[in-house]
């Protein structure tokens, strides 16, 4: 029996195997010990560069230890003692931050002819740092709780999983692979069943406000979480049901729309919405409405930005990865976006970018995840982009690292175990080559990820996956 049929023999089976304790460190199987580069209780990385997540400035010459999964201490490497026991790595002309917080990820490639399974994507997603990451819907829901069982088994390299099941959406025309909801009893019903099987957080997508409230409603009588893109219902309106948070930012939100009907998803183009100024009375007011309600959002501007003719190019290295199949209709879809009717200017990107760092200004809770996308934007690499595209928007290094960090751990509710680095936390580390302050675009050279203090190879990862992403 090959290692492969072997690999995907476990991941069916098991769907029979119950989690472990949240906090429990995954004991890795032969198969997954052999994509790491560091195998050892204890380890210290010297002399890094350190931005730890919380915002403040990057630290030079530090000494991080970690220990059986956590991590022990951090501090100025002259002070900091280290164990003779200790796998020491001297890390000079690295900076370390903390394992990546994806909101908005997915194990299946949308907008091409098929909802390809991606089991190989989770170590894409590691391999790029993400260490955590909420499924924002999912065409595939059983295939995303199986692939939690498997990481959380230690059998799968890849981020830890936060599932939200299945899309919920109200009545449409096509309903496509959507769940109906069209009560509250229903949506009790649904949400229920989804919570039994594992779900944590709902993604409702569009509206309207009925569905809304009611996926809300039933949530919280879980002690759940809801996320949505929405369209039908605006974000002030979402915010004040009770979405905890709000996915894709200024180009989603239809209260900008003219003319906008209660409960109806406007017909607008993105043009339309590239005229409408971010810093107009109504759209500050807005942002003070959804940052009095508590409620988070997630940017998501890599994936739009693979909407733009003019600033997107196909990625030879994350191209690599796809079964040749997709890979054809991907670079076909890529091809067609000069007559899309979906093409995304690029002062709407600025827009985005704009409302974003507004939305921070007034006290709002921004994460970030990457929505993998068939244009050719792909897990794990999406995310990286999406840091770039946080500088781009003004945003400094140590900002946007607590974006894509802390940021998102609070909003899963997570941040006292992950999201920067800090004693007592979870070994959950991105060492990256190179000066991240200094050089944006040193976030693509990452070099080890610790994942509960594991340290995977991203090269190994990513050479299990070559050729194979999109098939089962």
């Amino acid at each position: 029996m090959t290692r492969r049929r072997q690999y995907l023999i476990a991941l069916v089976c098991s769907a029979a195997l119950s989690a472990p304790a949240a906090a429990q460190r995954p004991v890795l199987t032969t198969w997954a010990r052999s994509f790491l580069t560091v195998d050892t209780p204890v380890i210290a990385l010297t002399n890094v560069t350190l931005i730890d997540g919380t915002g403040a400035p990057a630290r030079n010459d530090q000494t991080i230890l970690l220990r059986d999964g956590r991590i022990e201490s951090v501090g100025a490497s002259a002070r900091v003692t280290i164990p003779a026991a200790a796998k020491v790595l001297d890390l000079t002309g690295h900076t370390v931050i903390p394992g990546l917080v994806g909101l908005h990820e997915h194990t299946y490639l949308g907008g091409i002819s098929h909802p390809a399974p991606m089991m190989h994507g989770a170590l894409l997603y590691l391999a790029s740092g993400v260490t955590s990451a909420m499924t924002a819907g999912s065409m595939l829901p059983y295939n995303e709780l199986n692939m939690k069982r498997q990481i959380d088994a230690g059998e799968l390299p890849g981020p830890r999983l936060h599932i939200a099941g299945p899309y919920l959406t109200g009545p449409r025309p096509v309903p496509a692979a959507f769940r109906i909801i069209e009560s509250a009893e229903d949506a009790t019903r649904v949400v229920n069943y989804w919570a039994d099987e594992g779900a944590t957080w709902f993604k409702i997508l569009s509206g309207p406000t009925a569905v809304v409230r009611a996926v809300v409603t039933a949530a919280r009588a879980r002690g759940l979480k809801v996320t949505a893109h929405l369209c039908a219902v605006t974000f002030t309106e979402g915010a004040e049901l009770g979405v905890n948070a709000l996915q894709h930012g200024f180009i989603t939100n239809s209260e900008y729309v003219r003319g906008k009907q209660p409960d109806v998803c406007p017909t607008t183009n993105q043009k339309a919405q590239a005229d409408v100024d971010p810093a107009s009375a109504e759209v500050r007011e807005s942002i003070r409405r959804i940052v009095a309600a508590g409620t988070s959002v997630v940017s998501t501007l890599g994936v739009y930005e693979s909407f733009s003719i003019g600033r997107f190019q196909l990625d030879t290295a994350a191209m690599a990865m796809l079964a040749p199949s997709v890979r054809r209709e991907v670079e076909e879809n890529h091809a067609a976006l000069a007559t899309s009717e979906f093409i995304v200017p690029d002062r709407l990107l600025r827009r985005m970018m704009q409302w974003e760092r507004m939305f921070v200004a007034a006290g709002g809770l921004l994460g970030a995840g990457s929505d993998p996308w068939g244009t050719g934007f792909m897990p794990g690499y999406g995310n990286l982009r999406n840091y770039e595209l946080l500088i781009e928007a003004g945003f400094t290094a140590p900002e946007a690292v607590q974006i894509m960090t802390l940021n998102g751990a609070r909003i899963l509710g997570e941040q006292n175990r992950i999201g920067s680095i800090q004693g007592g936390k979870a070994a959950d580390l991105v060492v990256i080559r190179g000066n991240l302050t200094a050089n944006p675009r040193a976030i693509r050279n990452v070099s080890i990820v610790f994942r509960d203090g594991h340290g995977f190879d991203p090269v190994k990862l990513r050479n299990e996956v070559r050729g194979k992403l999109g098939t089962h």
